[in-house]
Order: structure tokens, then sequence, then C-alpha cells
């Protein structure tokens, strides 16, 4: 196969399943990406950690591939998913390549190629088989079944310890095929990810820090929400009684606007504000209307406010911040973080509806121009509040 792989843009298709959320290969809206080629594994092989967002550890890549429209012209790469290398229980692999088959059907793919990444493996030497290949193997095989089912070709697999400039790589299949790898972070997607902003992680672990709770900030800020708690069911009341409902939920909205603005110039803001944030995401309607924040001009800060919240609140405050830090990856296209955020959000919070139904959509492979139409569901509850929102041009109309 010499047909270059061109990253579709993150609004055509995106695809999930229940091991791993497969990342979109060209976050954000109408971004270019340099177009990759099939024939060159080193360059593939580079741009794993560009592509996922982390450098991955004993896992299996899957690159699908998927005809164009109107079948003229290179393939397109539609996903790029990873599973763990060795699902529990008997019977793993044949269960995770039932999954890539099922996820494979939904891109419409019509070709895959795979990387093995195995710290345990061993490269061919002198003509024979190096460690683990025979495992390795197996898998190959279970993958062709299953794929083959559904008239899916398995182009290409390849196989490395790890991902690093100078280490070996190798075909599964045919030991004399082989080489050196290329530095992933002088892939020409690491470059585009890095000019636009992304940093590749070490490991999925550290994205998963990301939403983490740290103890010692929780115990910090847990008295400031007590406090603005106390406070926000006072202004309620008085609201209430008032009948003054929309001036005191306008008034919440505007202070979590005034947040993210100060982090945006800022690059901080303190446990009250923190706490004062959580305390008005309590509120559907605020906390509805912020989800229009992913498409606006500071999507950016925003996500880095709910990515504070996360670790600094436990309970169904911690599952608002990481739902809508979920929402703000889901809709750049950036689908293992949103699994990691709304996994978050439903362990703190397991009746958490949005949270079950964005994680529900991720799981079932809706793209993100679909879910961003919840962005625009809340720019009109803010402009209810007497609140305007911008969406930036780049988004698509609901």
């Amino acid at each position: 196969m010499t047909t270059a792989i061109e990253p579709t843009p993150a609004d055509d298709e995106f695809a999930g399943t229940p091991a791993e959320p497969p990342a979109d290969p060209a976050r954000g809206a109408n971004r270019e990406r340099p177009a990759l080629r099939a024939d060159d594994p080193c360059e593939c092989i580079a741009a794993v950690p560009a592509l996922l967002g982390f450098v991955p550890r004993r896992s299996l890549v899957v690159y699908l591939l998927r005809r164009p429209p109107g079948g003229a012209g290179p393939a397109a790469l539609s996903a790029v998913a990873r599973h763990d290398l060795e699902p529990p229980g008997r019977g793993g692999w044949a269960r995770l390549a039932t999954q890539l088959t099922a996820l494979c059907v939904r891109e419409n793919t019509i070709a895959v190629l795979a990387l093995i990444v195995d710290d345990r493996a061993g490269a061919p030497h002198s003509g024979k088989p190096g460690v683990r290949s025979g495992r390795h193997r197996y898998l190959v095989r279970a993958l062709e079944r299953a794929l083959a089912a559904e008239h899916i070709a398995l182009d290409e697999v390849w196989a490395v310890r790890e991902l690093a400039a100078g280490q070996p790589w190798w075909a599964v299949v045919d030991p004399e095929v082989g080489g050196v790898q290329s530095d992933p972070a002088a892939s020409p997607i690491a470059l585009a990810e890095a000019v636009d902003g992304y940093r590749i992680k070490a490991s999925r672990e550290d994205l998963e820090s990301l939403v983490a709770v740290d103890a010692q900030l929780c115990e910090e800020v847990r008295p400031e929400v007590d406090r603005a708690g106390i406070l926000a069911g006072q202004r309620f009341r008085t609201a209430i009684f008032r009948d003054e409902l929309d001036r005191y939920r306008r008034s919440l909205l505007n202070r979590v606007l005034d947040r993210v603005a100060a982090l945006a110039s800022e690059g901080t803001v303190d446990a009250r504000a923190l706490a004062e944030t959580a305390v008005a995401l309590r509120d559907p309607t605020v906390r509805d209307a912020a989800f229009a924040l992913a498409g606006g001009h500071r999507a950016e800060a925003a996500a880095r406010l709910w990515a504070q919240l996360c670790r600094v609140l436990t309970g169904s405050d911690r599952a608002e911040a990481a739902t809508l830090f979920g929402y703000s990856a889901y809709t750049r296209g950036d689908g293992v973080l949103a699994g990691i955020a709304l996994r978050a959000a439903l362990e703190s919070d397991p009746d958490h509806t949005v949270a079950r139904l964005l994680d529900t959509a991720l799981g079932t492979g809706m793209p993100p121009r679909e879910v961003r139409k919840l962005a625009y569901s809340g720019r009109a509850k803010a402009a209810e509040l007497g609140v305007e929102f911008d969406l930036r041009a780049d988004w698509l109309q609901p």
C-alpha cells in the first residue's frame, strides 16, 4: 500500500469504544494536518504520540483508514485508537479484535494499520523471530480473522519496544522488514500540534493527572466552598422573594465569565474564586450556559479553569467541572482526554445525566460536530439571561 494518509477534519467522523475512545487525527475544527504515508512506517510510528496526545506503553495502536468522499483520492485516516495490549480475562484478544472490528464498521473503514508497543518484546535478529513474537503473531491472526469477516484489510502490523528516536521497529509478520525509528518530537504531526499549543504527555497517567484530586488543595478550598454556598443560598432566597431569579443567575454566570477572563490574562485564580465558580455551576441554567465557552474565544482558559476545579473539588461539584472539561476535550476531537474526564465525572456522581449522555455519545461514535450543538444550546440559555456569547466562526452551525 503506497497511498498517503490524510487526516480528516475533527468534525467529519469520530468514534469510541469501551476500551479507549480513539483520538481524532485532526483535533480542532478546520485545521489542516500534514499527510502521513502508509508506505513509510517510520513516519507513521513517529506520529503516534502526537495523534494520541501521550506516549503509549504496552499498547495496541490502530490506524483506521476509510475511503474518501466520492471514492477518489488517497485513503483518509478517520481515527487512531489505543487498547491495552493484553486485556484481562480469557479470550481478551478475541474480544479486543471484536471491539476493533465494530469500530471499523462504524467508521466505514476499508483498511487498518497497527502498531504493537511492548517493552518486553525483542527485535528479530539474524532472521530469527524475537522475544514474544509468537504472542504478537497470535494477536495479528485474531485481528485478521475478525476484520476479514467484514471485508476489512489488515495491511501492516509493526512492533516496537518503546517509542523513541533511534530505537528499532520491525514488521510482526515479516522479520526481514525493519528499521530505526525517527524522532517522535520531530514528526510533522507533532510539530503542527506544538504550533497550535498542544503538549504531548509522557504517558496516559499524565493525562489522568489533569483531573486527579489533590487532597491538600481540596482541604484549602473546602472552607471557601462552604462559605460561598451559604452566601449563594441567601442570595437565591432573596431573588425568589423579589422575583429576580434571572438577575441572580445572570450575576452567577458573569462571575464565571470573570474567572475565565482572569485566568486567561493572569494565568491563575485563587481558592475563593475557584469556590465561587464551583457554587455558581450548581445552578443548572448557569452550568448549561457554560457549555458555550467551549466554542468561544476563551475556550482554552475555560478548559484550564474546569481542570483546576476537578483537582480541588469532590462529589457533585467535581462532576460538574469534569463534565465541562470532558465536553471541551470532546469538541476538540480529543477522545482520550474526554473519556478520562467523563469517567472522572461519573465516578464523582454516577447519576450525572449530562456526563452519562456525553460518555454514551463518545462510546457510540457520535462526531464532535454533533455534541457541539450543546454549546449552541448553552448560548441560547445565556441569551435568556441577557448574556451574549460569540462562538468562533470555525464551529459548525447547528
